[in-house]
């Protein structure tokens, strides 16, 4: 049988319920992603973490903007929005929630740590650059990897896709994943992407 990882996306303070970058509903998934990390289906356990200092040009303050301003800079690794200050290195909103059993993490991935580059993806940075998540599954023999978390229409669909192009099978347990749907269509516009690109979207808690 393959060998098959969990990697929980960006399940922080920031992206729940009255965060900086709340995603609706995103509370609801604590239970099922717990339930997954309790099974014992899993080689490894890996997080992503947001992790931006004060600085970080993805903040729309620190282009004197409103929060979701298009960004009409050159800099590829920022954009296309500017967002709300969230996830700052050491703060409570970049911090784990607390109903989620971190102690089944083996692995933690921080990223967005460097000021002039975004990561919406847990494999490699907006500009493309590889953050070793990927060589992490590999020393493992991991051939599958499930993938939950938040939120579900930017990183888990970046990472998601991004776990793809690394060559592993992906499945997105959909249960565990809630989108913030900025514009409405865009969870149902990244499920059938992620589809097309060879994702299993799994539906079912049963069938994981």
């Amino acid at each position: 049988m393959a060998e098959k990882a969990l990697l929980c996306v960006d399940l922080q303070y920031d992206f729940y319920e009255d965060g900086a970058l709340a995603v609706p509903g995103a509370s609801k998934i604590n239970p099922r992603i717990n339930e997954l990390m309790d099974s014992d289906g899993y080689r490894t356990i890996a997080a992503s973490q947001d992790w931006h200092p004060p600085e970080h040009m993805s903040f729309a303050k620190n282009h004197d903007k409103e929060p979701l301003a298009e960004y009409e800079g050159d800099n590829e690794g920022i954009g296309p929005v500017l967002w709300p200050e969230h996830c700052q290195q050491g703060t409570r909103g970049a911090a784990f929630h607390e109903d989620i059993n971190t102690r089944r993490f083996d692995m933690i991935m921080r990223k967005g740590q460097k000021k002039m580059i975004d990561s919406y993806s847990a494999f490699q940075d907006n500009n493309g650059r590889d953050l070793g998540l990927a060589d992490y599954f590999r020393g493992l023999d991991i051939e599958v990897i499930d993938i939950a978390g938040l939120a579900l229409d930017v990183c888990v669909y970046y990472t998601v896709c991004d776990a793809l192009k690394y060559g592993f099978d992906v499945n997105l347990i959909r249960p565990a994943a809630r989108g913030v749907n900025a514009r409405p269509g865009d969870v149902e516009e990244a499920l059938k992407d992620m589809k097309d690109r060879g994702a299993e979207i799994i539906e079912d808690m049963e069938n994981v």
